[in-house]
C-alpha cells in the first residue's frame, strides 16, 4: 500500500472520530436540555388546558391533547437517545419486546402530537366559518370523540412497526431486517408526520385567515361585553394554532427532508465516512423535531394574552 493512501486512509478515519466524538457530546448535553424544557413546558401546557374555563373548549381539547402526546414522546424517547448515542447503553438491544415496544410507542406519539396541532387548526378553520353548518362541528361533543378516535386509529397505523423491529445480530441493534419494509416505513411515517400535517396546518391555517378576513360580527348593545370577550378569545386561540402550527411545521420540514433522502438512498452503498455523516445528520434534525414538540409552552405564552392570565391566575 502506498503512502498516500495510507495518509488519505488515516485522515477519512480521523474525520470519522471527530463527528462520533461531536454525536457523542451532542447527545450528552443537548437532548437532556431538550428533554428537560419539554418535560416542564408540556406540563404547563396541561396544567393550563385542564382549567375550568379551557378544557371544554374544543381547540383546547387539541392542545391538551398534543401537549399530553408530546409528553409521553419527550419521556419515553430523548432518555433511550442520551443513553444509546452518548454513553453507548442501549436497552433495547437486550430485550426485544423493549426494542419493539420503544419504536412503536416512539413512532405512534411523535405523529399524535402533530395530528392533534393539525384538529386545531382545523377546528379554528370550522369555528371562523360563516356556515353555521361549519361552525356546528367545533364543539366539545365533536372533539371529545375526534380525540380518541385519532388515537385509536395513530396505534393501528404504526402497528406494523412492532411486527418488524428486531434485534439483529451480530451487532445486537434494534433495527429493521426487512429492507423493502425500511423503504415502505420512510415513505408511511414521511406521509403521515413529516410533510402529511404540515401541509395540511398551512392549508387550514390560510383558510381560517381567510374567514376572519371576510367575517363581520356586530352584535347588539346587549350582547356586546360578551362578544368582545369572545371575540379576544377566539383570536387568541387562533394565534396559538397559527403560530404553533408554524413552528411545528418548520420542526418537521427539517425532518421530512432527511427522511426523503434517507428513503431515495436506502439501497446505495455508502461509505463509513458517508454513513457517520448520515448518522450526525440524523441526531441533528431528530433533535430539531424533538424541540418542536418541547417549546409549545412558550409560543403560547407568547402569542397570547388569555393563556398568560390563566396561567398567572390560577398560579396567584
Amino acid at each position: 500500500m502506498s503512502s498516500s493512501n495510507v495518509t488519505t486512509s488515516s485522515a477519512i478515519q480521523n474525520e470519522i472520530d471527530t463527528i462520533n466524538s461531536f454525536i457523542i457530546s451532542y447527545a450528552r448535553y443537548v437532548y437532556p436540555i431538550i428533554f428537560l424544557f419539554g418535560i416542564i413546558c408540556n406540563i404547563l401546557n396541561i396544567y393550563v388546558f385542564t382549567q375550568s374555563t379551557l378544557k371544554r373548549n374544543p381547540c383546547c381539547m387539541y392542545f391538551l391533547a398534543s401537549s399530553f402526546a408530546a409528553l409521553i414522546y419527550t419521556a419515553v424517547n430523548l432518555p433511550l437517545r442520551t443513553l444509546q448515542m452518548g454513553y453507548n447503553i442501549d436497552p433495547t438491544v437486550t430485550v426485544l419486546v423493549v426494542c419493539k415496544l420503544k419504536n412503536f410507542f416512539v413512532y405512534t406519539w411523535r405523529a399524535l402530537a402533530v395530528w392533534f396541532l393539525t384538529l386545531a387548526c382545523i377546528d379554528r378553520f370550522l369555528h371562523s366559518s360563516s356556515n353555521v353548518n361549519f361552525r356546528g362541528w367545533s364543539s366539545y361533543k365533536v372533539a371529545s370523540r375526534v380525540i380518541p378516535l385519532t388515537f385509536l386509529l395513530a396505534h393501528l397505523a404504526y402497528l406494523h412497526v412492532a411486527v418488524f423491529y428486531e434485534i439483529l445480530l451480530p451487532r445486537r441493534t434494534c433495527s429493521i431486517q426487512n429492507s423493502s419494509y425500511t423503504m415502505f416505513l420512510g415513505i408511511w411515517h414521511l406521509l403521515t408526520y413529516g410533510t402529511g400535517p404540515p401541509l395540511l396546518m398551512l392549508f387550514f391555517s390560510l383558510l381560517t385567515i381567510q374567514h376572519i378576513r371576510h367575517r363581520q360580527i356586530v352584535p347588539v348593545n346587549s350582547q356586546l361585553n360578551e362578544a368582545i370577550r369572545n371575540s379576544n378569545k377566539d383570536r387568541s386561540l387562533v394565534r396559538m394554532a397559527l403560530f404553533q402550527c408554524l413552528i411545528v411545521g418548520l420542526t418537521t420540514t427539517a425532518y421530512a427532508a432527511f427522511q426523503w433522502y434517507s428513503t431515495l438512498t436506502a439501497n446505495q452503498v455508502k461509505t463509513n465516512l458517508q454513513l457517520t455523516k448520515d448518522n450526525l445528520a440524523a441526531n441533528i434534525v431528530g433533535s430539531i423535531s424533538a424541540a418542536g414538540h418541547s417549546t409549545t409552552f412558550f409560543i403560547f405564552t407568547l402569542t397570547s394574552r388569555m393563556f398568560r392570565k390563566q396561567l398567572l391566575c390560577h398560579h396567584r
